[in-house]
C-alpha cells in the first residue's frame, strides 16, 4: 500500500534514476561523465531518497495511531494512519510557534480536535481534553476553547508528512494566525504538543489490570481500589508536566496491596512491570520495572489523590492512577514515575 507522502518518496527515486539515465543517454553528443561522477550522483540520489523516506510515516510505526478515550458516549477507539488521513481534511494556515525562523504561515492539514470530540460524543460534564505524546508529555486544552478555535491534530505541513523532529507524525497545532492574541496568551508554545498518540476526554475512571506475565489479568475498578487500605507519600514528585516543584501530598494504594488484591502471590525473585498509556511507558524493548526484592524499601504507590484536600488526580496530571516511588537508589529515578498507569505484570525468572 502506498502511504500519503510515499508518492513523493517514490517519485524522488524515479527522478534521481532518470537524471542519471538522461546523462548517460545524451553522452553521445556531449562529454561522457566519469565513473566517479556517476557513482557520486547515485550516492546523492540514495541519500536524498533516504531522507525522504525518513519523513514518511508507515502505517505501523510509533506515533501513527491516535487513541481516543475518557468521558465519551461512544466506545473508545484507536484510529490508524489510513483513517487519520481520511478524516484529516481540514486545513489550518498559521504561524508555527515551534519554528520561529519560518516567517510565513504553514499550511497544516489534519483533524480538528472539536470534530473528534463530536465523533466520540464527549460527555457534557467533561471540561478538558488532554493530549498525550510518545514521550509521556501532556498538553491539556479546555473543551470550550477547542470548540471555539480550530485546534488541529495535524498529519501534514505544507503538503508533506510531518517529521519527528518537527513534531510529527501527529502534531497539535493552535490557530494563532486566525485567532488573535488571546489564544497565544492562553496556549503558548508548550501546548503545541509533538508526536501525539492519545486524546483523553475529561478523566477516565480508575481501572487497573493486574496479571502474571502471559496470562489473563484481574481487573480492579474504582470500587475495588476504594476497598483497599490506603497510604500516603509526601515529598517532591518525579512527574514533570504541570506538577508543583515543591513537596506534594499523595494518597493511594500500595502496589503490593493491589497485587495481593488481584490474588497474586509475589515470588521471591522476579520483577514488576508497570504499563502506562504513553508509548514510552509501554515499550516492550525498555519496560518500566521494579525488582520484587526492592519493593519493601521503594514502597511504590499507585497514587489516585493529591494535594492538601486530596483531590482525585485528573488526566491533566496523568491520572486517574499514577505511580510514585520512594527514593530508593539510582535505579529508580524519574522514569519510574509513570502516569496513566493501566496495567501491572508480575514476571518471574
Amino acid at each position: 500500500m502506498t502511504m500519503p507522502g510515499m508518492a513523493q518518496h517514490e517519485q524522488g527515486g524515479w527522478h534521481a534514476a532518470a537524471a542519471i539515465a538522461c546523462i548517460v543517454t545524451i553522452a553521445g553528443c556531449q562529454d561522457v561523465p566519469s565513473d566517479e561522477a556517476i557513482d557520486r550522483m547515485r550516492e546523492e540520489a540514495i541519500h536524498a531518497n533516504a531522507e525522504l523516506k525518513a519523513l514518511v510515516p508507515t502505517d505501523t510505526g510509533p506515533g501513527t495511531t491516535l487513541t481516543i478515550s475518557g468521558q465519551i458516549g461512544k466506545p473508545g477507539a484507536t484510529l490508524d494512519w489510513k483513517t487519520l488521513q481520511q478524516l484529516g481534511t481540514t486545513h489550518v494556515r498559521t504561524i508555527n510557534i515551534q519554528n520561529p525562523s519560518q516567517q510565513q504561515p504553514t499550511d497544516f492539514r489534519g483533524v480538528l480536535v472539536r470534530d473528534l470530540l463530536d465523533r466520540f460524543e464527549a460527555a457534557p460534564e467533561a471540561t478538558e481534553a488532554t493530549m498525550v505524546s510518545i514521550d509521556g508529555f501532556r498538553a491539556t486544552v479546555q473543551i470550550a476553547d477547542a470548540r471555539t478555535y480550530r485546534m488541529l491534530l495535524a498529519v501534514e505541513a505544507d503538503g508533506a508528512p510531518i517529521s519527528r523532529t518537527a513534531g510529527g507524525p501527529i502534531f497539535l497545532v493552535h490557530p494563532f494566525t486566525e485567532s488573535g492574541p488571546e489564544l497565544r496568551w492562553k496556549y503558548p508554545d508548550r501546548f503545541w504538543a509533538f508526536y501525539v498518540t492519545h486524546v483523553v476526554v475529561g478523566t477516565e475512571p480508575p481501572r487497573l489490570v493486574i496479571a502474571e506475565r502471559g496470562r489473563a489479568g484481574h481487573v480492579l475498578d474504582r470500587e475495588a481500589l476504594a476497598k483497599l487500605p490506603s497510604t500516603t507519600l509526601d515529598g517532591r514528585v518525579g512527574w514533570k508536566v504541570d506538577w508543583p516543584a515543591d513537596s506534594v501530598h499523595l494518597r493511594g494504594v500500595s502496589l503490593v496491596e493491589a497485587i495481593a488484591a488481584a490474588g497474586l502471590a509475589l515470588p521471591a525473585q522476579g520483577r514488576i512491570v508497570i504499563h502506562g498509556k504513553a508509548p514510552i511507558h509501554d515499550d516492550p524493548a525498555k519496560p518500566i520495572t521494579i525488582a520484587i526484592a526492592d519493593l519493601p524499601r521503594c514502597k511504590p504507590l499507585l497514587a489516585m489523590q493529591w494535594g492538601p484536600s486530596e483531590q482525585p488526580i485528573p488526566a491533566k496530571l496523568g491520572g486517574p492512577i499514577a505511580m510514585a516511588i520512594t527514593p530508593c537508589g539510582e535505579s529508580y529515578g524519574d522514569r519510574s514515575w509513570v502516569t496513566f498507569v493501566e496495567k501491572i505484570e508480575v514476571e518471574t525468572p
